[in-house]
């Protein structure tokens, strides 16, 4: 399926064009996300997330709009959700929208985060999970940054980003935008 095609798909009715306009506040702010610097490390142990399942893999939903293509996968928090997060392997930090945060009383850990991006530098509130999958693959509890996306009033209505902190707890990971999946190995 073509990515235009994936797109249309992705926003139901409304055009491609249309689309990319509403969306390029997101992607202003995902900008902004994806350069955290961690100043306070990550959370918690090296080990990779619990599953026994060989070969598993989560259905994403791939966008492409103004030559940015972002990748979604549900993530469920506390048995919630799912929310739509953004996988970017190129964020140090994971992080949840401060709605999200808020509606589901995650504890703040009472550290700020520096956030610098092409909008400036801000400190931000962090928040602890403990329990949070992608699809039905368990993660491991982290803390994820806290910020306040842009709302347009558009699809998609993202909802986090899984970083690297999360990310590369896995090992390997392979992307299949093609066949939109995220291929996880065996844990």
């Amino acid at each position: 399926m073509a990515r235009s095609a994936r797109t249309a798909r992705a926003f139901g009715t409304r055009s491609a064009g249309r689309a990319a306009r509403l969306m390029a506040p997101w992607l202003a702010t995902l900008l902004l996300a994806g350069c955290f610097v961690d100043t306070g490390g990550a959370s918690g142990g090296s080990a990779s997330p619990s599953s026994t399942t060989q070969g598993r893999q989560v259905r994403l939903t791939v966008v492409e709009s103004d030559g940015q293509v972002l990748a979604f996968v549900p993530v469920t928090i506390d048995g919630q959700g799912p929310f739509r997060f953004v996988l970017d392997t190129g964020a140090a930090s994971s992080v949840v929208t401060t709605d999200v945060a808020r509606s589901l009383d995650l504890p703040r850990t009472g550290e700020r985060r520096l956030v610098t991006g092409v909008v400036g530098t801000e400190r931000v509130p962090v928040v602890t999970i403990d329990d949070w999958k992608i699809d039905k693959v368990a993660l491991d509890p982290a803390d994820a940054a806290v910020v306040t996306l842009q709302n347009s009033g558009s699809d998609p209505n993202i909802q986090g980003l899984l970083g690297s902190d999360v990310l590369s707890r896995f090992g390997q990971i392979s992307l299949d935008y093609d066949h939109e999946l995220l291929r996880l190995p065996s844990g």
